[in-house]
């Protein structure tokens, strides 16, 4: 690893609006080519994936995680509390990157369908695709990517280390990004990539105005088990008033839940006794719909026209498998995804709803496009301001609707006025009868 010169004694107070006037170097700071600030999964993806790119061979990657515990694969431990539902366009992407490989080393469950219903009504929308994605727990692409990252030439990894002060430079100006470390390090830059999550500290450097609320709801996540074994390419998800339960297939009769629902609800769940808990899950799953008179009326209309699919029948679970956690939920949007010769990926960009399963998702294609719009100009450096502004742009027009879509979703699904579950209900059975509509959405949700 690199030796890092020392910064002399700061004598400016930190402000995160006038980052310029803080530094004075005695000493010639290092130099990288890209400091990536933040571990995890996008910025170790971050990491290898640049760091493999042709253009990248003798360039110099610097990977800062605040974190000093690497991660592992402990499968005497149990499964991972937070998985990920793997897109198929990003499980290429992994693939590419040499990380796929790891994984199918360690373990994953892929699978090929997906119901989504209500608890107002009997209208079901299913997609089926072989696959239709993968479920992975976090630790376990973490993992992977950082094996390959400590194997590659061009890529220096600090764990540990917090950046405590950032110097931008101007707008379009040739000078680099400096970063004044915990440890007192200094490094200077050409391209700054924010990975730090959602209370990003190279986001707030930028002083980029950021849309967000939180949805006063927690997700409860755990590990059940269930003797439905043929249940295992299957996954579930049903909207209640209080927030949708999911349930994702790990394999061998094993599923991840990920119960979204109201924060007094959540602290009461969370509390329970192992079989109260199991009973309120299989309910919250299996309960019969409460389906008001008007939603019934237009149930009978479309099982005349053949559009009503009811809701399937769900693996019952029998207990839990290892500890129970939870988490706040929110939305965060930040109006700029880059800065001068920074650029943002991941919750420091975007935060959503774990309804669809796209937080990741949308991170690594953050990453891909990153990339591409680096390797489409290459007489341009990769940290330059057109270079970024394109990446800017090409991401927003991928992000901003589905993350619109997610919060509208989630909006959608927790009124429990008449009218208004008359109609998702029918609009779900009518989109669950068109082909063409029900394979765009089927596209989209594998890329």
């Amino acid at each position: 690893m690199r030796m890092l010169r020392k910064l002399v004694p700061l004598t400016a107070s930190r402000t995160l609006t006038q980052p310029r006037a803080r530094f004075s170097v005695v000493h010639p700071s290092v130099q990288y080519d890209v400091v990536i600030v933040g571990g995890g999964l996008i910025g170790n993806a971050a990491a290898v994936a640049l760091a493999l790119e042709e253009r990248m061979e003798d360039k110099k990657i610097l990977l800062l995680d605040q974190s000093e515990r690497e991660p592992k694969f402990e499968p005497e431990n149990g499964f991972n509390l937070r998985v990920i539902n793997l897109t198929v366009g990003n499980q290429e992407f992994l693939d590419g990157i040499g990380a796929w490989d790891r994984i199918k080393d360690m373990r994953f469950n892929s699978y090929n369908n997906i119901f989504n219903w209500e608890s107002n009504s009997n209208h079901t929308i299913s997609f089926t695709a072989d696959p239709m994605g993968y479920i992975v727990e976090n630790n376990i692409i973490e993992t992977s990517l950082l094996d390959i990252a400590k194997n590659l030439h061009n890529v220096d990894i600090r764990r540990g280390e917090e950046v405590k002060e950032i110097k931008l430079p101007l707008e379009e100006s040739r000078e680099q990004v400096t970063l004044g470390l915990a440890s007192g390090d200094v490094v200077e830059t050409d391209l700054l990539i924010g990975a730090d999550g959602a209370n990003s500290y190279v986001r707030k450097t930028l002083d980029s105005p950021v849309m967000s609320w939180m949805y006063d709801q927690q997700g409860i996540v755990c590990t059940l088990r269930s003797p439905c074994l043929d249940k295992d390419d299957v996954a579930y998800q049903r909207f209640l008033p209080s927030g949708p339960i999911a349930l994702l297939p790990l394999g061998e009769g094993l599923f991840s839940l990920v119960w979204s629902c109201k924060s007094n609800i959540a602290n009461e769940l969370i509390n329970l006794p192992d079989e109260d808990f199991v009973a309120r899950a299989n309910n919250a799953l299996q309960k019969r719909a409460n389906v008001p008179p008007l939603v019934a009326a237009m149930e009978t209309v479309s099982d005349k026209m053949g559009m009503l699919e009811y809701p399937p029948t769900t693996p019952l679970i029998t207990e839990i498998e290892g500890p129970r956690a939870k988490f706040p939920l929110g939305f965060s949007n930040s109006t700029r995804y880059i800065g001068p010769r920074t650029a943002l990926l991941g919750d420091a960009a975007h935060r959503v709803h774990p309804l669809a399963g796209q937080g990741a998702n949308i991170g690594f294609r953050g990453v891909q496009e990153l990339i591409r719009n680096i390797n489409n100009n290459p007489d341009r450096g990769i940290g330059d301001y057109k270079v970024l502004n394109s990446f800017e742009s090409g991401l927003q027009r991928q992000v901003t609707p589905m993350l619109a879509f997610i919060d509208g979703m989630y909006k959608l699904n927790s009124t429990s006025f008449d009218p208004i579950v008359a109609a998702r209900s029918f609009g779900l059975g009518m989109v669950n009868q068109l082909p063409i509509l029900k394979n765009i959405i089927l596209d989209r949700a594998r890329s």
